[in-house]
């Protein structure tokens, strides 16, 4: 779910709008723009002769409508944990043969306990890449000068719009999901995040609507507005917030898991239903998941990996912080978005867009 920009040149995937015949010497992967270390795709290519053909997206819906309309060529992709559930229960997905993947054996079985827990139609379905949540990034500087008093550590800062239009001139933007912030709405007015009343989503909607406008951009790609400090605060994923911190060394912008909770998410290998090279997508899955490729993938994404033996190689202190570690007193306080049905995120997805719009 995470984007960094689009890596312009990928050693051995090649970006393609869409897949071409199979070829046996090829796997074609369908993954977030920018969320694969191309290193581990010219890795796996060295250790098993087969390329990895790249194509990406850059919104979970996107990613989602193209599987659901079958018929794409990918034998594997990376889809976002609120897909995972609709795409299984539309076919469009295959059980893992887990025998092909012995490196699934050392993933962190309490996440994937947790996932499965809200999303238990995935079962079998899908194999963890990554994990993060949905937070808040700010510029300390910026954001104490306006707000001397500001509780830096609640949904507050931004949800509250005496804070919110006290920030308008240095810039707000809000991560382009609507179930996830939908959920932290829930959250901050201490509601059930994963509430589906109406009367609570309207609640919901209230706090959004008052924050609207002095919200500047509806954004996916925060990432560069983040680390040349376009704005002053996000509600972000974590892969976008923590990235002045760790890639700059920067500790003016903090990124924070509010008080109230917020979202755990995760991206996870899933197999189209349609998938030509089984051995093929199976094998890249083994590959990634090894420790070394999955502390890489840290280093890359700035996500919490799906392997804490990987934890050894990542020799960078920063990347023990607990909103990039997370241990197990912070995920106590997380929760996952459950799965809407179809008709339901059509809904919600309308309300989102007229929000955006000022209606």
């Amino acid at each position: 779910m995470r984007l960094k920009p689009l890596i312009a040149a990928i050693t051995t995937a090649v970006v393609l709008s869409s897949p071409a015949a199979a070829d046996p010497g090829q796997v074609w992967l369908y993954n977030w723009s920018g969320y694969i270390d191309p290193d581990t795709l010219s890795g796996f290519q060295d250790a098993t002769g087969t390329a990895v053909i790249l194509d990406t997206y850059g919104d979970a819906d996107e990613a989602e409508a193209r599987l659901l309309a079958r018929g794409t060529g990918y034998d594997l992709a990376i889809v976002a944990s609120e897909s995972v559930g609709r795409l299984a229960d539309a076919g469009v997905i295959r059980k893992f043969t887990l025998s092909d993947v012995p490196n699934a054996a050392a993933l962190d079985t309490e996440l994937m306990q947790v996932f499965l827990a809200s999303v238990p139609q995935a079962a079998g379905y899908a194999v963890p890449y990554l994990w993060g949540t949905t937070g808040i990034a700010y510029d300390r500087v910026a954001v104490e000068e306006r707000l001397p008093d500001a509780p830096l550590d609640s949904w507050a800062l931004v949800f509250d719009p005496e804070n919110a239009s006290k920030l308008a001139d240095c810039g707000i933007s809000i991560v382009n999901s609507v179930e996830e912030v939908v959920a932290a709405a829930l959250a901050y007015l201490g509601l059930d995040p994963n509430s589906r009343s109406e009367q609570d989503l309207e609640a919901a909607f209230g706090v959004l609507s008052a924050i609207a406008p002095f919200v500047r951009s509806f954004d996916s790609y925060q990432y560069d507005a983040l680390m040349d400090g376009e704005v002053c605060l996000a509600i972000a994923w974590s892969t976008e917030g923590l990235a002045p911190q760790l890639e700059k060394g920067d500790s003016r912008y903090q990124y924070v898991i509010p008080g109230e909770g917020t979202n755990l998410w995760a991206d996870l290998f899933v197999v189209p239903s349609d998938a030509s090279d089984l051995d093929g997508a199976h094998q890249l899955v083994n590959h990634v998941l090894q420790p070394s490729e999955m502390a890489r993938a840290t280093l890359f994404t700035n996500a919490t990996n799906s392997v804490p033996a990987s934890r050894t190689e990542i020799r960078d202190p920063g990347y023990a912080i607990p909103a990039l570690a997370l241990p197990p007193e912070t995920r106590g306080n997380l929760y996952f978005v459950k799965p809407l049905d179809g008709g339901q995120k059509r809904r919600l997805d309308r309300r989102w867009r007229l929000l955006q719009i000022g209606l």
